[in-house]
């Protein structure tokens, strides 16, 4: 597990040495998640695009993803709800398109727990969320995958096709 983050940490740090200056993301990780509920994740983005959160319970391959509201300093991503004692791994992209054009700087872990002041969802109706289901797909090769400066995302339709 050292071994994976050290290689991603290698290269999140080359490919922005290659690419040059990327979009920023910036969140401030939370301690805890309530159990039960739908948790509310600030972020501040800084570029026009289509903010999308990862997401996976610890230890498993398949990574989901949920759409977020971008709006600038005052984005919010809501999480569907998570039983306590999981422990969660998250991070955040904004998309262009098929375009990756500013990503987390890192990969955050929290754990649900029943006993958590995190600021949740009350009366969201409906959460639209997109899990692999022919495999580990994409984004889940890899710890780094999604957090790739530049790339291609494949349609959540069609995670085969690239």
């Amino acid at each position: 597990m050292k071994l994976r983050l050290i290689l991603v940490t290698s290269l999140l740090a080359a490919s922005t040495f290659v690419y040059g200056q990327q979009g920023r993301i910036d969140h401030s990780p939370v301690a805890c998640l309530r159990g039960g509920e739908m948790p509310v994740l600030q972020v501040e983005v800084e570029d026009k695009g289509t903010l999308r959160a990862y997401f996976r319970r610890t230890n498993t391959t398949d990574w989901c993803s949920v759409e977020g509201t971008n709006l600038g300093k005052l984005s919010t991503v809501t999480l569907p709800k998570f039983d306590a004692n999981d422990e969660i791994e998250y991070f955040f992209v904004v998309l262009n398109g098929k375009q990756i054009v500013a990503k987390s700087p890192q990969i955050y872990r929290v754990k649900a727990t029943n006993n958590c002041e995190t600021p949740f969802a009350r009366h969201t109706l409906m959460l639209l969320m997109d899990c692999n289901e022919n495999g580990a797909g994409p984004i889940a090769s890899s710890l780094g995958a999604g957090l790739k400066l530049t790339g291609h995302v494949p349609s959540p339709s069609s995670p085969s096709q690239q």
